[in-house]
């Protein structure tokens, strides 16, 4: 006979599921991540030392491919995205089937993996190194306010630069310019940024070329000429750029990619190293760089003067662009609408599309300068600034 047993069985807890596992200590690893963005002497410290370890490795793999892994990357994550969406709406009326709900619950478990395990990529590779000192050196000590007359001569100095670079530059009897191929610019640019490394320490590393954005036609519409893809460490371009503005194109992304994530000091690296450059193109190219992000401050500090006397002799002695410069960067202009209307664009069949395009990127800008704030694009008249007037 059995014997009965009148005890009944403590019920066993319930262990977490291997799903639930998985997402805690995604989240886990993404707090702790965090951290290190409150530290910005760990920072730098880790893009000197670190940064380099894992970046190089990577984008010599990924130089191998002559597209932008990163971008098909990009567009697969787009149409997981896209299909999530779809699939979560299909749910509400589907509910009942009981095969599709299994499916589409798994599905949303897999992004949701997915899309944490993306985001804690984007941790080492560009929220730290982000998150770091500007030019990883300290700026308390150094001045933020400069007068007038300091802004008024490295204006000068740009202007008399550019103007002489331009002299070197040969142009022809139709106004046509003869620029260097894209491959060999990248290629010079890369080079002049890493004989700044005396300066700034980080520009001594690998530097894998500069690819051409599947999506340039997009990009162009947004003004938007280049971006990096942290997950696989390439530096992209917008095909359609103008030849005399793609090298310090180039080097802005080089810089990125290279551990200067902030927007200033890319500019800054890009036109610092070209300037130095025995090249006119680079010269050139570094100067009007410059000559677009000092022109308006110095406008607004002539602006702000209170003798009217000084600001009529200010506006008198204003400098100026030769027409030589003009020439050339028209020319540079002509060249790349060209090359982009001797293709077919397909969005151009649809006005809307194009709109929704423009809208977007203009919102995007807007957002993008209220998060990075003195780290926008035009903080890089601050620390011209401060390295001519050291």
């Amino acid at each position: 006979m059995g014997r009965h047993n009148n005890r009944v069985d403590e019920e066993k807890p319930k262990k977490l599921s291997k799903y639930l596992k998985a997402v805690i200590i995604l989240n886990v690893l993404f707090i702790l991540l965090i951290v290190p963005g409150f530290f910005p002497a760990f920072c730098d410290w880790y893009t000197d030392n670190i940064y380099p370890v894992i970046c190089d490795p990577i984008s010599r793999v990924t130089a191998m491919v002559p597209v932008a892994i990163g971008e098909i990357i990009m567009y697969i994550g787009g149409v997981l995205v896209l299909a999530a969406v779809i699939i979560s709406i299909l749910m509400i009326f589907l509910r009942k089937r009981k095969r599709f709900m299994r499916f589409s619950i798994g599905y949303l478990k897999v992004c949701s993996i997915i899309f944490l395990s993306v985001l804690i990529i984007y941790m080492p590779t560009w929220y730290i190194p982000f998150c770091g000192t500007v030019l990883g050196k300290e700026n308390g000590e150094k001045r933020t306010e400069y007068s007038f007359e300091e802004i008024e001569g490295l204006l000068i100095y740009i202007v008399d630069g550019a103007n002489q670079a331009a002299e070197e530059i040969e142009i022809a009897e139709d106004g046509s310019v003869s620029f260097r191929s894209v491959e060999e610019n990248s290629k010079l640019a890369s080079q002049a940024l890493a004989d700044l490394s005396g300066e700034y320490g980080r520009l001594s590393g690998y530097y894998p070329p500069v690819k051409n954005a599947i999506c340039s036609d997009i990009l162009n519409r947004m003004n938007i000429g280049g971006y990096n893809y942290p997950f696989t460490m390439e530096p992209t371009r917008n095909r359609y750029i103008a030849p005399l503005y793609q090298p310090i194109l180039d080097a802005h992304e080089m810089s990125h990619h290279q551990g200067y994530y902030k927007e200033n000091e890319a500019n800054f690296l890009s036109q610092i190293a070209l300037s130095k450059s025995n090249d006119p193109y680079f010269r050139l190219a570094a100067y009007l760089d410059m000559f677009g992000y000092v022109y308006g401050d110095y406008l607004k500090a002539r602006d702000a003067l209170d003798d009217e006397a000084v600001r009529k002799a200010a506006e008198d002695a204003e400098p100026k662009l030769s027409e030589r410069v003009e020439k050339i960067s028209e020319a540079s202009h002509e060249e790349a609408r060209k090359a982009y209307e001797s293709e077919a664009h397909f969005i151009d069949s649809f006005p809307k599309l194009d709109e929704i395009i423009h809208d977007t990127a203009d919102k995007g800008w807007e957002v993008q300068g209220e998060i990075l704030e003195d780290n926008s694009y035009d903080g890089v008249v601050l620390l011209l600034l401060q390295y001519y007037y050291k």
